[in-house]
């Protein structure tokens, strides 16, 4: 009996703080394992891509059905959250990366020679949204920003082969999961 005014007081705090943890960090991480802290913003940029590619996905979510979308990753759409997440364990991936990819996408493994860093490393999701996205092939950026996050954009547009190149996206002579050389291109 002792316990329900303490959840009810739980509830309560839970309520009045809301799931916003850049506001209620303090209170959130008081009740809760595993509160991201948005003062940490190390901890946010490099191994935690997934984590903004999803709030990209629950920003997306509220936006109306007529919203011009590109992409939305099937088993999303069709609710089979199941086919990528175990519901025994609160969510987790039921394989880790690339594994849980290649049960259905190309095993990029065996079809290139050399392969782009975040692609040898399983990390789809530095490069992609695993729900959906504003952006076609459920990109997390378009064009030069996509490849910019990560390569240094002055050590890139130094060299011979980038001068002049402008606004134009790296894909197009650039091949972004891999190739036969180093250069990854087409």
């Amino acid at each position: 009996m002792r316990k329900l005014p303490f959840l009810l007081i739980l509830l309560i705090v839970i309520y009045l703080s809301g799931c916003s943890t850049t506001q209620n960090y303090k209170t959130l991480s008081f009740f809760f394992d595993g509160v991201p802290d948005p003062a940490n913003d190390s901890a946010n940029r490099v191994g935690s891509m997934i984590n903004k590619t999803d709030t990209v996905a629950l920003a997306l979510r509220t936006v109306s059905k007529a919203s011009p979308q590109k992409g939305i990753h099937p088993p999303y759409q069709d609710k089979q959250c199941k086919s990528c997440h175990d519901q025994s364990t609160m969510g987790k991936l039921i394989k880790p990366q690339p594994d849980l990819c290649y049960q259905c996408h190309v095993n990029f493994d065996t079809k290139y020679k050399v392969l782009h860093g975040p692609v040898a490393g399983g990390q789809c999701t530095m490069c992609h949204s695993p729900h959906l996205s504003v952006n076609p092939d459920l990109l997390a950026r378009t064009g030069q920003a996509l490849c910019l996050y990560c390569h240094e954009s002055g050590t890139v547009m130094e060299t011979e082969a980038h001068k002049g190149i402008k606004e134009a996206n790296c894909t197009e002579c650039h091949n972004p999961h891999g190739g036969e050389n180093r250069s990854f291109l087409r």
